[in-house]
């Protein structure tokens, strides 16, 4: 059971290497004192980076197209109206009955009835000045939401953030935080449930932040020159490389011990299974004791339901053992994770 356990606990290394890319995500400090609204801003941005973008701006300046052609739109209506307003066109001189008295009269109706159109300029202008302030309101809004992103984005570790190589533990981290979080033992309270929930979240944080501090300085000494004459420079140099590998090396301890806490849990989930599954056959093993007992086959049935016995306690100790494995691996990773 042992050498499975550590089978088990290689593969779930393997996928998580696998499953880097796929399964990374930007993490936000648990213990930010951040609003609701910034936080649905937050995620907003991270779900849709297009969304939010550019700098905050003078919302008056999001009203200036619409002020210029609709106040432009309006003052030439107003001047129209105006204009028409006093315009006579038929001569009272001229017979109505006749073709140039008709046509005055027509041109006369035509520019009456633009006037009467026209009159409702200050009402265009009124709607013009709505959509101007709906415009300006907007932008202040918005402007608003740039800032609250830009304040909360020292809360947020981002993958772009990372070099290749912390993104990969990261992404290992984070699966194996979730694997134990979606396993069965979790699930039914087998584990100390509550204190995963309230620690994977820091956890995830402190490697998120170390691996950004790490990537900092790791793309720092990539656009330094690696190759000099200088003995005491290129001392210098692999002092810092081993530095960094060292800084590497201990993160990646942290999370093998959160791997090795998922290992654990996969095989108490296991086990838990074949509890579940002896447990659904004992069940039944009344009504097999009544059939067996129909053949006149006592003993075998005594037989058959005592090996079911057994194989269910074999099964219940091998879960206990597994669960008991699983805490001690807890133990170890959140132990782990305080220290650092």
């Amino acid at each position: 059971m042992a050498e499975r356990a550590v089978v088990q606990g290689e593969e779930a290394v393997t996928e998580s290497k696998k499953s880097a890319d796929s399964a990374m995500r930007p993490v936000l400090d648990p213990d930010a004192e951040l609003s609701e609204t910034t936080r649905k801003v937050l995620w907003q941005a991270l779900e849709d980076p297009r969304r939010y973008v550019g700098r905050p701006a003078n919302p008056l300046w999001a009203a200036v197209p619409v002020l210029a052609r609709g106040g432009a739109a309006v003052a030439v209506a107003g001047v129209v109206w105006w204009w028409t307003g006093g315009l006579e066109i038929a001569d009272s001189a001229v017979d109505s009955s006749s073709l140039v008295g008709m046509l005055d009269r027509k041109l006369q109706e035509a520019v009456d009835l633009v006037h009467t159109l026209l009159s409702v300029w200050p009402l265009a202008a009124g709607v013009v000045a709505v959509l101007c302030a709906g415009l300006i309101a907007d932008r202040a809004l918005y402007n608003g939401q740039l800032r609250r992103l830009a304040a909360a984005q020292k809360h947020l570790v981002h993958p772009k953030d990372l070099t290749a190589d912390a993104q990969e533990l990261l992404a290992r981290a984070q699966l194996a935080m979730t694997a134990v979080l979606d396993s069965k033992v979790h699930r039914g309270k087998w584990l100390d449930a509550q204190r995963n929930e309230a620690a994977f979240p820091r956890q995830e944080w402190a490697i998120a932040q170390d691996l950004r501090d790490y990537s900092r300085v790791a793309r720092k000494d990539q656009r330094t020159p690696q190759e000099t004459d200088n003995a005491t420079v290129a001392e210098l140099l692999a002092s810092r490389q081993r530095v960094l590998a060292t800084s590497l090396h201990g993160i990646e301890r942290r999370v093998a011990a959160l791997e090795a806490y998922a290992s654990q849990v996969a095989e108490a989930d296991a086990r838990y299974a074949e509890v579940r599954e002896i447990e659904r056959l004992a069940a039944g093993s009344d009504e097999l004791l009544d059939l067996l007992a129909r053949t006149t086959v006592d003993d075998l049935a005594v037989a058959e339901i005592d090996a079911l016995t057994d194989e269910a306690a074999v099964v219940a100790s091998t879960f206990t053992k597994a669960l008991e494995s699983a805490k001690q691996a807890a133990a170890a990773a959140l132990l782990l994770q305080d220290s650092a």
